[in-house]
């Protein structure tokens, strides 16, 4: 049986994550919340991503649907995750960038999310802020309700302080944060013209 997949947040992260987990026959995407747009800009911009180029899945949009080579996933535009239904949702991908502390990532739990991954840090006790091949003993994920995937800065620097601590003595940090033509973050929220976008 496959766990039932939603994804709150559906701007770049959100986005690729769905790209990226698409085709696993363990994982059935059910519902999408996003604020910013529509199922319809929803469905273009999941279609075309200016970095990772056009995706091979068909994508359509409308009303309160999200199509995804022809499997109809619910889309709604609550502000918050309280304004939301989420039951029947095994994981909940957090990927608004908004909610990142316990009392907030709360109302998924309350109505029955069995697990939150959070795509940015959560900075309290009882999230585990996992970063690959460092931290991510199965027992200790297992164990947490609310995981997170780190920041960007923290899964530059982990694995390469593991390697320190294992015996290296010198490492060079470098960061980029890709941009559009434009000069804007390519994960800001999506312009008003599609085709700058992209």
């Amino acid at each position: 049986m496959s766990m039932r997949v939603a994804i709150n947040g559906f701007g770049r992260m959100g986005r690729l994550a769905l790209r990226a987990a698409w085709d696993r026959t363990d994982l059935e995407f059910v519902h999408v919340n996003e604020i910013a747009g529509d199922a319809e800009t929803a469905a273009h911009l999941l279609k075309f991503d200016s970095v990772h180029g056009r995706w091979s899945g068909e994508t359509e949009g409308a009303g309160d649907s999200l199509q995804v080579d022809g499997q109809e996933i619910a889309f709604t535009s609550g502000a918050s995750p309280a304004e939301v239904d989420w039951t029947g949702i095994d994981l909940v991908l957090e990927c608004s960038g908004r909610f990142r502390t316990i009392d907030s990532l709360a109302p998924y739990l309350e109505q029955g999310v069995r697990k939150v991954v959070v795509a940015a840090p959560v900075k309290e006790a009882g999230a585990l802020n996992v970063v690959v091949g460092v931290n991510d003993d199965p027992a200790e994920l297992a164990r947490h309700d609310i995981l997170t995937a780190a920041s960007c800065t923290t899964n530059c620097l982990a694995p390469v302080v593991k390697v320190i601590h294992e015996g290296t003595r010198r490492v060079l940090r470098h960061h980029a944060d890709v941009v559009d033509r434009l000069g804007r973050l390519v994960s800001g929220h999506p312009p008003l013209d599609l085709l700058v976008g992209q």
